[in-house]
């Protein structure tokens, strides 16, 4: 045991003496790195100062300083050129104005929605009017089609059934205007592509009755979609009024007293006012009805006349006995409704005619006028809105002489909506829907009814 205990102690001596001489060696060469590096990195510094003192900051910019200074002195040596005037503002609410004066104007349907068509293009290139029934969107007017690649009587032969036109069904879905490029649609008029399109439903009668299409076919013309959907709203307003709107323009659109610099976008031409024959009695059918300004004033909502002026005081002269007044005449009693005309019989008009005497009385128009009145407007906006809807069955009722019979549906509806409108007492001495539906319907031709 003692052997080997000694073996083991001079092992580790050995070893113990080895790793000192290792670590001498070791702190030996650090030093020597050390002191290297110390004599690189004083001589770096060195030349990095001697360069820096070498270095000029105002030898490198000075040209630079002066080239600035000298084009200072040159421009202001020299005046600046007077800017060019600005371009004047477009008033785009004058212009939308306008166009909603020029569409109240209308004493119509037919004339309401043609000048929604023409006022449409100042907004757009190419714009169509398309009537829903039922699932399907038929065509009635186009313009702008044949200045833009197509015609505007295409637009006529236009149907779009369901999943034809992905947009349109989209509409009638959300009731909402559709905004894309326009695309589909032109490929299913046959028409060519434009660069961008919208759809906007219109409401008359508290449902979408109808939908407006209007694109553009050039980058520089962007779609106006504010307005053209405010112009479609007021459409249908228009529409659904039509009826009981007597001041036709209204005083609130007030016209332009001179016209705003809009450029092509709007052609500032004010239209005249309609002149109004007055005459003191007008044939209808087989009657004559007078007709005294007072009347006209209050169905076309013109202002009464001045006062005249005062006459220039003469004598008086003596009094003379003023001869007995003649008996009024009485009022013929209220006749039965009229039969149902029969083929190649004549009807007598049903036109209410006012008592005799009636168009010597210089006061406003009578309640009792006034309730005519109404039903003569109520039954011309119903019938006017059977031909909107089905020229093609009207067209052909006329030359069969089958209309009821084509239009039996629309004729009976409108017929109740009729009756439930007017007074009693108004439908047991006249017939004006009937009488709407011969003038409209028939163009003046009772057989072509076929009642």
């Amino acid at each position: 045991m003692a052997v080997g205990d000694d073996v083991a102690a001079r092992i580790e001596q050995k070893i113990k003496e080895a790793i000192d001489r290792l670590v001498a060696d070791l702190r030996s060469s650090l030093e020597d790195v050390r002191k290297a590096v110390d004599q690189q990195m004083g001589a770096a510094v060195q030349s990095v100062q001697a360069d820096a003192k070498a270095f000029s900051v105002r030898g490198e910019i000075a040209p630079i300083l002066d080239e600035l200074v000298a084009a200072a002195e040159a421009a202001q040596a020299t005046p600046f050129p007077e800017a060019p005037p600005a371009a004047p503002a477009i008033d785009t609410s004058a212009i939308l104005r306008r166009s909603v004066r020029a569409i109240e104007r209308g004493k119509s349907q037919v004339e309401i929605l043609n000048a929604l068509l023409d006022e449409a293009l100042n907004y757009g290139s190419r714009v169509a009017l398309l009537i829903l029934k039922g699932e399907n969107f038929s065509g009635w007017k186009g313009a702008g089609f044949t200045a833009h690649g197509g015609n505007d009587e295409i637009i006529k032969r236009f149907s779009a059934p369901s999943g034809k036109v992905a947009e349109l069904d989209r509409l009638r879905t959300v009731e909402r205007t559709v905004v894309w490029d326009g695309g589909s649609f032109a490929r299913a008029a046959g028409v060519s592509d434009p660069v961008s399109g919208l759809v906007v439903p219109m409401v008359i009668k508290d449902k979408v009755a109808a939908a407006v299409y209007i694109d553009s076919v050039n980058e520089t013309r962007k779609l106006d979609q504010a307005a053209i959907e405010l112009l479609v709203f007021t459409t249908g307003l228009l529409i659904d009024t039509l009826a009981i709107r007597k001041r036709i323009p209204s005083p609130t659109l007030s016209p332009d007293e001179a016209p705003a610099e809009a450029g092509d976008i709007f052609e500032a031409v004010a239209e005249p006012e309609p002149e109004i024959e007055v005459s003191p009695h007008r044939t209808i059918g087989d009657a004559t009805v007078a007709v005294t300004p007072e009347m006209i004033r209050a169905a076309t909502g013109m202002a009464p006349p001045p006062p005249a002026p005062a006459p220039v005081p003469h004598p008086v002269p003596p009094p003379v006995a003023a001869p007995e007044p003649a008996p009024r005449p009485v009022p013929p009693p209220a006749l039965a409704p009229p039969p149902i005309a029969r083929p190649h019989e004549e009807r007598p008009s049903t036109q209410y005619v006012p008592p005799p005497g009636a168009h010597r009385a210089a006061a406003p128009m009578s309640e009792e006028a006034k309730k005519h009145d109404d039903a003569k407007r109520f039954a011309r906006l119903l019938v006017s809105e059977i031909k909107l809807y089905n020229e093609a069955k009207v067209d052909q009722g006329r030359k069969n002489h089958d209309l009821y019979e084509r239009l039996k549906e629309d004729v009976d509806r409108s017929r109740q909506m009729y009756d439930e409108r007017v007074p009693d007492e108004v439908r047991k001495v006249s017939n004006y829907f009937y009488d709407e539906l011969v003038r409209i319907l028939a163009d003046g031709n009772q057989d072509a009814l076929g009642l």
